[in-house]
């Protein structure tokens, strides 16, 4: 792929690239951007620039040993760091042992090595102990290895301490066009576009994510069922029994396997509310999340059974589950209480005009 083909993020790859360009690399990186809009990928393109044994214009080659290594992630002198699979923060093991260790190491086969921290937000929460954490990160880039290039990936800048922002270069990452993802998700996998739309959307915009869930077949079906429950919740919620509630949260939680497939989940299902709001005020299908498919329909279907402030506030609902998603200990917990509280504003009857608030008192 290389710098110059990171279509998705133009602006942070091309600054990147022009640096690489000039001799003006940084010792330390700090990608700030929403979750899913592509900094992981770039910051693989970067070490394969950085390491190609046969760059061309300044880019990745794509083709030499170094990038078929980077490509497999396998390369000896890149390092991706990120939480355990449905944990909120780094355990101890990671903070205190290897991140250390991988970043003072020489370089075994190119001129650098990368460190790449994913979440690095969740590296100042690790162990419950914040400052151990923001620790580390200060002395690895207040004694930088001099060949060592640290990359940390954030979607929340502000939670890292200024001690630690100030010493990386910052690099703004924009959210990501699902247009053109949906596009390329049709073309190279053959799905329905409203399949493809549904994918792009529960992987945060995220290539690599998507491509992940619709590559094989078994990881296709397993997306389509989560779509299916997620769909059916956003209909019935508001006429749902509290047992056949706790079913569908349970149905829920149980395809949404890690941390980042449940808050694209709680994204798609935002997006479903917001989107029958805009339907009940006559808005273009431009404007819409999902103008057709399966969503459209549950959007329709909301849009004719409530007002669009009630659709709003449950917008708002989940929206604030999805912020919760990543510091919450327990995901069938989580979804319980915001299918209770879904419930309760979904009840608000259709022929209800009045605005203001919607209370579930």
């Amino acid at each position: 792929m290389g710098l110059n083909h990171c279509e998705g993020q133009p602006y942070a790859a091309g600054s990147l690239r022009r640096a690489l360009e000039r001799g003006r690399m940084a010792q330390a990186y700090l990608f700030a951007g929403p979750e899913g809009c592509g900094k992981r990928l770039v910051a693989r393109e970067l070490a394969k620039a950085v390491l190609c044994e046969a760059p061309v214009s300044g880019d990745a080659c794509g083709t030499c040993r170094s990038c078929r290594l980077v490509e497999s992630g396998s390369h000896p002198d890149v390092e991706f760091f990120r939480p355990e699979s449905g944990k909120a923060s780094y355990p101890v093991r990671q903070l205190r042992e290897e991140i250390r260790r991988c970043a003072y190491l020489k370089p075994a086969l190119g001129p650098r090595r990368f460190i790449v921290i994913e979440r690095a937000e969740a590296l100042v929460r690790s162990s419950g102990a914040r400052n151990e954490g923001a620790d580390t990160l200060l002395k690895l880039l207040e004694e930088p290895a001099p060949q060592t290039c640290l990359v940390l990936l954030t979607s929340r800048p502000e939670v890292l301490p200024d001690t630690v922002r100030s010493r990386c270069q910052l690099v703004r990452f924009r959210p990501p066009p699902v247009g053109a993802l949906v596009s390329d998700l049709v073309r190279e996998y053959g799905l329905e576009e409203a399949e493809a739309r549904f994918a792009a959307y529960v992987s945060g915009g995220d290539p690599e994510t998507a491509a992940g869930l619709v590559a094989r077949r078994k990881e296709r079906k397993f997306l389509l069922s989560l779509r299916d429950r997620l769909l059916s919740a956003a209909r019935l919620l508001g006429t749902m029994s509290y047992p056949e509630l706790f079913e569908a949260a349970g149905a829920v939680e149980s395809h949404a396997r890690d941390w980042g497939l449940l808050s694209g989940a709680l994204g798609v299902l935002s997006l479903i509310y917001r989107d029958g709001a805009l339907r009940g005020l006559g808005a273009s299908e431009r404007v819409l999340a999902f103008p057709a498919g399966a969503e459209a329909e549950a959007a329709g279907e909301l849009a004719g059974r409530h007002t669009p402030e009630v659709l709003v506030a449950a917008a708002r609902r989940v929206l604030k589950a999805q912020g919760d998603a990543r510091r919450y200990p327990a995901r069938l917990l989580l979804l319980e209480v915001l299918f209770i509280d879904l419930k309760c504003i979904l009840r608000a009857p259709a022929d209800r005009r009045e605005g203001g608030e919607v209370s579930c008192s």
